[in-house]
């Protein structure tokens, strides 16, 4: 976080700020309050474990609770594996690990390799009832939809009904949003209350609705992740938003109509143009000062930096041109005719192609930035509006077509005309929808060769993995039509060579297994950790609220086709906050098959007496069966109680029902 550097000199220096005229805005608020840094605890030695073509190093570095913060909250810190070829002590680089920690319960012996491994492909099934304390390699999707909600999807859980985790009401329609690379808050801009809303991503509730000016819209990070920067489109000014305090540092005044982000010189230099302003605005990202402008006319709208051409590109929709400005000589140095209306402009992560894309149309442009000339015309598309890049593809959306166009970009450097795929994403074009919205319908994947878009009008999500012809597999919305989507990645990146680190949290003191899984070269192998920092409050508050215990005996075989009564007790522990009886209609009670979890039941609990349940189970087929308990208004939601795995075996005779265990 940015150190901000207080010199409080008196009224001199007051007098002097004041006649230097600093440009701040009256809407920019206070200084920002600078937020604590963690602090980590005293490190401790890695673990290792050496196999023939992989040696792990493991440990678990935990940050001290920040000042202030609630009994109870939770160590946050940072898994860290270094991966190594035994035989050279060369870094492996750009592999994909896997791993998981979980508290080992009193009395229960290490993990043997035959149990380390049936423990990892349970934890690759997604199984609510067998989830690692901290899964390292976990990733959500959050989707914004057209009744002002944020939708949190956690696609890793087998079960198809259960993939919603949380629904964040926003309480205005957001017009864009931003996601700063620490991950650990989503800011949406929501014109119609000039504010910007800032949504914890640990607990996904909004924190802070910050002031900004009239009808925000687009919003940008600048890449070093400390400011997010919003277009004031009703207005002609764009606010500076501090990430770490959500205070607004800077108002500047850039010009009317809508506003474009880039960013130039490593990030250093900001870039604002404005619909109807005639100058592209540089600003200072440190100092939020302006440091000059270059004439272009009205009309501009989308820009985009190259590090290739070291040239900002921008398109001037009256001219029907693409701008190339000299960022250093802050002038136009080349104009590049483009056809009628024109909009969107973006580079490949390659910085060498740009893209330009015609709503209103069938075509897209694309330029090459190493000769600043068009370098091809391709035509067949729907009215694209948007894009999206992964290494291999541009993935560009057709308004009115339910298909997705892909455009190799190793193509793009070939001779004649680059390869087009068409893919179908579900049955309804995206204009048949409520509102298409501003922010990008998809998101590319961690692992950077598939993507997940958003179905506007069919209310779904697809799963696309490139080379394939069709979605890989969909996922519902539930009811609600999804105008963007983001991917919140939160598992284990490569940070140096062959270091890969993950975000965790824990919750008590005591060994932790260590799991680890790698594909290439294939390597599985399980290590302990003891964690010995964890507050005493910490472990108090994540104990189970409540006591679940089976008057059936989990070990007696069902029937196939039978509907058979099982019974259990739920009750308040002691140190419960909430100590009322529970009742029938907050228990939630779940019984499906793994390990696809298509046959599913929920049966509905009834109240035998005081805090005494009963449900009827109809398994269909023979098979082991997962029961799962959850009270979520009691804090224990599924996956939180214990579990039952039951047996289901053909009824060779008749069978007495369950009983409870003598």
């Amino acid at each position: 976080m940015r150190k901000l550097i207080l010199l409080s000199v008196g009224v001199v220096l007051a007098a002097l700020v004041a006649t230097l005229g600093w440009r701040l805005s009256p809407r920019g608020g206070p200084p920002p309050v600078p937020h604590p840094e963690p602090v980590d605890l005293p490190a401790r030695p890695p673990v290792t474990a050496t196999r023939p073509d992989v040696a792990v190093s493991f440990d678990l570095r935990l940050h001290a609770r920040i000042p202030g913060a609630e009994r109870g909250t939770p160590l946050e810190g940072t898994a860290r594996f270094a991966l190594t070829n035994p035989r050279t002590g060369e870094p492996l680089r750009g592999v994909r690990p896997l791993g998981w920690l979980n508290r080992r319960a009193s009395g229960q012996a290490a993990p043997d390799e035959a149990t380390c491994k049936e423990r990892i492909q349970t934890y690759l099934g997604g199984f609510l009832a067998a989830r690692a304390d901290a899964n390292l390699n976990s990733y959500l999707f959050l989707t914004l939809n057209h009744d002002q909600t944020l939708s949190v999807i956690d696609p890793q859980i087998s079960l198809d009904r259960t993939k919603l985790q949380n629904l964040v009401s926003l309480g205005g329609e957001p017009a864009d949003w931003a996601l700063p690379p620490d991950r650990k808050a989503l800011f949406l801009s929501i014109p119609v209350h000039g504010t910007v809303s800032v949504v914890d991503l640990r607990r996904f509730v909004v924190v802070r609705n910050v002031h900004v000016g009239k009808s925000p819209g687009r919003l940008a990070v600048s890449p070093d992740g400390r400011t997010v920067w919003v277009a004031n489109e009703g207005d002609g000014t764009v606010s500076v938003i501090d990430t770490a305090s959500y205070q607004v540092l800077r108002t500047l005044e850039v010009g009317d109509g809508e506003h474009a982000f880039a960013f130039s010189d490593g990030g250093r230099t900001a870039w604002v143009s404005s619909s109807d302003g005639e100058e592209l605005v540089a600003v200072d990202v440190s100092s939020l000062e302006e440091t000059g402008r270059v004439k272009v006319g009205p009309g501009v709208g989308s820009i985009a930096y190259s590090a290739v051409a070291r040239a900002l590109y921008a398109v001037q929709v009256r001219t029907h041109e693409a701008l190339v400005v000299d960022t250093t000589r802050r002038e136009v140095a080349r104009r590049i005719p483009l056809a009628p209306s024109p909009d969107l402009l973006r580079f490949d992560n390659s910085g060498r192609w740009a893209f330009v894309l015609y709503p209103r149309g069938d075509r897209v442009d694309v330029l090459d930035a190493a000769s600043n000339q068009l370098a091809h015309t391709l035509t067949g598309f729907s009215q694209p509006d948007q894009l999206l890049f992964t290494s291999a593809y541009a993935y560009v959306r057709n308004t009115e077509d339910a298909r997705v166009s892909l455009i190799e970009l190793a193509s793009l450097a070939r001779e004649g005309k680059p390869s087009i795929a068409q893919v179908a994403m579900g049955q309804k074009k995206p204009s048949e929808s409520r509102g298409l919205g501003r922010a990008p319908p998809f998101a590319a994947m961690p692992e950077g060769n598939s993507a997940i878009i958003a179905g506007t009008a069919d209310r779904a999500l697809f799963l696309y993995s490139e080379g394939m012809m069709a979605p890989r597999g969909s996922l519902l919305n539930y009811g609600r039509e999804p105008k963007a989507v983001l991917v919140l990645d939160r598992s284990l990146h490569e940070v140096e060579p062959g270091v890969f680190t993950a975000e965790a949290v824990v919750r008590d003191n005591g060994p932790y297994d260590v799991y680890f899984l790698l594909d290439n070269p294939r390597t599985v192998t399980c290590l302990e950790w003891d964690v010995r920092e964890v507050p005493e409050d910490v472990s108090a508050s994540g104990k189970q609220p409540l006591a679940l215990t089976p008057e059936f005996n989990p070990s007696t075989p069902l029937s196939p086709g039978v509907s058979t009564p099982l019974r259990f007790r739920l009750s308040p522990l002691p140190d419960a906050k909430d100590p009322r009886p529970v009742r029938a209609e907050e228990v939630r009670v779940l019984m499906f098959r793994p390990p696809s979890g298509r046959w599913l039941q929920r049966p509905l609990p009834r109240r035998v007496e005081e805090g005494l349940f009963e449900v009827e189970v109809s398994p269909s087929e023979p098979g082991q069966y997962q029961l799962l308990v959850g009270v979520e208004g009691r804090g224990a939601p599924f996956g939180v109680l214990p579990h039952f795995t039951l047996s289901v075996q053909p009824a060779l005779a008749a069978r007495p029902s369950p009983e409870a265990p003598q």
